[in-house]
């Protein structure tokens, strides 16, 4: 790739008469250099057709134009040559502004690009939508969830002509599978049915594409999973022991990985029909399933929205308040805020965001080659009078002007693509993902560095080539020129510009790492320190009894180790995400106290050990008791569930009962205990209204270690699993680590905003050092006849900060209005928020002032405390 390029480089610029004899000379080095190091030789290649680009070897590249011949180029290029090396501080500043600005932008740009991405590698991807099941009462949108009912694809296919295919999916909480001798939890496993690669159109890399996944106790393993499994034999028609389902499951075929822009991953898929008998059990009574379907390419989704409620009202009856809808699939990674999500998903509000960074650092770097080249435009004006006197025309100006700026901007894009280079391990792992291996040979990255280098030479040249190229030498030549007004208001526009973004993006990260601050250290209501979490062993072949039995015995036997506090048992262990809990939405009511609540109910089975292990605050009743046999038809319920009946929180609620659905003949649930709201998941979701059933052994257990003892508590917790569940795996987390795995994306937000407000700010300092350098040399003069005159250097200072406080006050101005509305705009996002930190906008403006007055405080200081005799000996 590299290679490539430099040659097509060489033969554009490179005179007919020279190249054969040239390329010729270059191919020898590099089969040379190419025996030592492919990618060094690509380098130097690239590196020696770079430096071989002169005046004197390049071919005539304009005819009829203003530029008659290959000299008046040639001249061109040296004359900028000569300008940029006089210049040595002024082209460092500019170039190395202009790569970090571009470096910058491209690398956001690629992450920005990857998470628009999701999804869209699907054959027909447009066409994709995921059916899901919206809660309605009296016409008011309530819960919104991902999930759908089994049979529910099947019957939008049979209805609905626009929609063609449908496919049935269901994710598993992770099955033990043997490898060898050993025994493997794998996380990722969906159960599928045989439409299931119709719609996601993954590569099928072995095994018959028509018979995938049609039969039971059959797998398609994804093309790592099979390496892993089965190292480089042909997987196909061999066997896999499933732990859970003790038996031996076929492998059918091996497809591609499904790679990390898709929200719904997997590793290994599994025939639907393995599990039929629970499809039929549920059917249309419990919605547990990730339905997609395909539409025709002609189909409207518009037209098909409106069908969608009575048909919810044909399958699940004229009372449910449940009706289907359709979501295209490739807005579910960003546009999605659905319950039961498959995954943590992405913010599309996140990725506004920093593309908004990326444009902002690089019009940064822009405008400071516009406000250099402006303020030189007096060191460049007699050399412009000069030129036009000698018969130079105004657009030949221009071009030598434009042509600086291309130099200017090849220089820092091609610096850029080396920063890019250097930077791209440490940014893939502030976003935590592969998206990129390497910039230099990437066409698509190489492709945006030649546009923006491009761009960037129109952008940042225009303006200083027409300023430059419009004196009058009759002016210039008596000595009478001076910077227009509408120069010198450009350039401080221009500042003000820089110091409101900088000051925004610095603001923007200290309200992000605030409210991530805010989630990970707010008291969630529950005790989580020194607390492993794990799920115990299923069998479908061993009766829930003895599951139970052997649960209970394994959970009294932790508690005989005396490295370990306490052992509880719940359905779902705290700090899962919005699909990790069970829940009901056929309506409830307190009997006798309210109406039927058509709302969705979050329900934990626990143990009546769970409330004193997370030490949750029990605020009226009692907790369950396993001694009363009667606990089995008693429920607790948190805060969340009295008030949205519009009740007030207290005694008198203990001893009502609740009941869920309309028949009066459901059974009836004793409410014994009211306990305080607790945060089950991530602070952005409010506290679901949630009961609490007993449950003698649920499948997750939690367990309290010794503070000081976490090894031999965990070494305890080792060996008992041994005792009780030889063959199967133990796979434990520290519920602080779970929540804390909760704000994974918003960490990784704040680090990639922090870190590139950082190089938004070094891109900025870097113009204003060349700015304030520039304007303390002109005004040397005026400064050597302020201290003849008496003034200090304090007070010669004071002058040159009063001009840029004012303009620092001005970008403040313009800054702190986009900052208060765009986040709380995002702060809006989180049930539970910080208040707008107004200190935070104050403290920017401490650092942006800060940096300013040093920067521009060192430049003027140098020339303040010149010797006035040195500075007016020309005068």
């Amino acid at each position: 790739m590299i290679k490539r390029l430099a040659n097509r480089l060489l033969r554009w610029y490179l005179h007919p008469d020279f190249y054969p004899d040239i390329s010729g000379d270059l191919e020898e080095l590099y089969l040379r250099n190419r025996a030592a190091s492919p990618l060094v030789a690509d380098w130097k290649y690239m590196l020696q057709v770079i430096v071989l680009f002169r005046p004197s070897l390049m071919r005539t590249f304009f005819k009829n134009s203003i530029i008659k011949d290959t000299g008046m180029l040639k001249n061109y290029f040296k004359i900028g040559v000569r300008s940029l090396l006089k210049q040595k501080a002024f082209t460092f500043i500019n170039v190395m502004g202009l790569a970090v600005g571009l470096a910058a932008f491209l690398l956001i740009q690629q992450y920005v690009k990857f998470e628009e991405s999701y999804d869209r590698h699907f054959a027909d991807s447009d066409q994709l939508y995921r059916l899901t099941t919206d809660q309605v009462v009296d016409s008011v949108l309530g819960t919104r969830d991902a999930m759908s009912f089994a049979p529910s694809g099947k019957a939008l296919v049979e209805e609905v002509p626009e929609i063609i295919d449908a496919t049935t999916t269901y994710q598993f909480g992770g099955l033990i599978f043997r490898k060898g001798e050993s025994f493997v939890t794998e996380e990722r496993v969906i159960a599928v049915d045989e439409h299931f690669l119709n719609l996601f159109t993954y590569e099928v890399l072995s095994g018959n594409t028509a018979s995938l996944l049609s039969e039971p106790n059959s797998l398609v393993l994804s093309e790592s999973k099979a390496r892993f499994y089965f190292e480089s034999q042909d997987p196909v028609g061999k066997t896999i022991y499933l732990q859970d389902f003790e038996k031996d499951f076929k492998v059918a075929g091996v497809i591609a990985d499904p790679g990390q822009n898709t929200h719904y991953k997997f590793d290994i898929l599994m025939a639907i029909s393995t599990i039929k008998e629970r499809l039929d059990e549920e059917a249309w009574n419990g919605y547990n399933y990730y339905t997609y379907v395909k539409l025709d390419k002609e189909a409207n989704i518009d037209n098909i929205r409106p069908m969608l409620p009575a048909l919810s009202k044909k399958y699940m009856g004229e009372d449910n308040t449940l009706v289907f809808n359709l979501q295209p699939v490739i807005d579910i990674h960003l546009y999605s805020d659905l319950t039961f999500e498959p995954e943590i998903h992405g913010s599309a509000r996140a990725v506004s965001f920093l593309n908004l960074i990326s444009i902002f650092i690089l019009v940064i770097a822009w405008v400071n080659y516009v406000n250099l080249s402006t303020a030189r435009s007096f060191d460049r004006a007699k050399e412009v009078g000069i030129r036009k006197v000698v018969g130079a025309r105004r657009n030949q100006l221009v071009f030598q002007f434009m042509t600086e700026a291309f130099m200017i901007n090849v220089l820092g894009a091609l610096l850029a693509l080396g920063l890019a280079e250097l930077a791209l391990p440490s940014f893939n792992n502030l976003i935590s993902k592969e998206i990129l291996d390497h910039a230099w040979n990437d066409e698509g990255f190489l492709n945006n560095v030649g546009l923006f280098a491009f761009v960037g030479t129109l952008v940042s040249g225009v303006y200083p080539a027409l300023v430059l190229s419009g004196f009058r030498p009759v002016m210039v030549l008596k000595g009478k020129f001076r910077n227009s007004r509408q120069g010198i208001w450009l350039r401080k526009g221009l500042v003000v510009l820089q110091f409101a973004a900088s000051l925004s993006l610095i603001a923007c990260t200290f309200i992000v790492y605030q409210q991530v601050s805010f989630m990970r250290s707010k008291d969630i209501g529950m005790s989580i320190d020194q607390i492993v979490g794990f799920r115990g062993p299923r069998s479908n072949n061993e009766d829930f009894a003895a599951q139970t039995q052997k649960r209970t015995l394994f959970a009294e036997e932790l508690k005989n180790h005396p490295e370990i506090k306490g052992v509880a048992m719940i359905s779902n262990l705290p700090g899962g995400g919005s699909s990790d809990v069970n829940s009901s939405s056929g309506g409830i009511k307190i009997v006798g106290k309210t109406d039927l609540l058509e709302a969705t109910t979050y329900i934990l089975y626990v143990n009546d050990e769970v409330i004193d292990l997370l030490d949750i605050n029990l605020l009226f009743g009692r907790n369950f008791d396993r001694t009363r046999g009667i606990d089995t038809a008693t429920v607790l319920v948190n805060e969340s569930f009295i008030k949205r009946f519009g009740l007030e929180v207290n005694e008198t609620i203990v001893n009502e009962k609740i009941q869920f659905g309309k028949n009066p003949e459901n059974p009836k649930w004793n409410i014994v205990g009211i306990v305080e709201d607790v945060n089950r998941s991530s602070l952005k979701n409010a506290v679901e209204p949630t009961v609490y059933f007993y449950n003698d052994a649920p499948p997750q257990v939690m367990v309290k270690l010794e503070a000081g003892k976490y090894q031999e508590g965990l070494d305890a917790l080792a060996a008992t699993w041994d005792q009780f569940f030889p063959s199967a795996p133990l796979k434990y987390a520290f519920l602080d680590e779970r929540f804390d795995g909760l704000y994974q994306e918003d960490k990784r937000f704040g680090s990639v905003f922090g870190a590139f407000s950082v190089l938004a700010l070094i891109v900025a300092t870097l113009g204003l050092f060349g700015l304030s350098s520039f304007m303390a040399i002109q005004r040397t003069k005026e400064v050597g006849v302020r201290k003849v005159l008496g003034a200090s250097v304090g007070h010669i200072i004071g002058i040159f900060y009063k001009d840029f406080l004012s303009l620092i006050i001005m970008a403040f101005l313009v800054g702190a209005p986009l900052i208060y509305f765009g986040m709380n705009d995002w702060l809006d996002g989180y049930a539970y928020r910080i208040s707008f930190p107004w200190l935070f906008l104050g403290l920017s403006l401490f650092i942006v002032l800060a940096i300013a007055l040093l920067t521009v405080g060192y430049q003027v200081y140098k020339v303040a405390v010149l010797d006035p005799s040195k500075t007016l000996r020309y005068e």
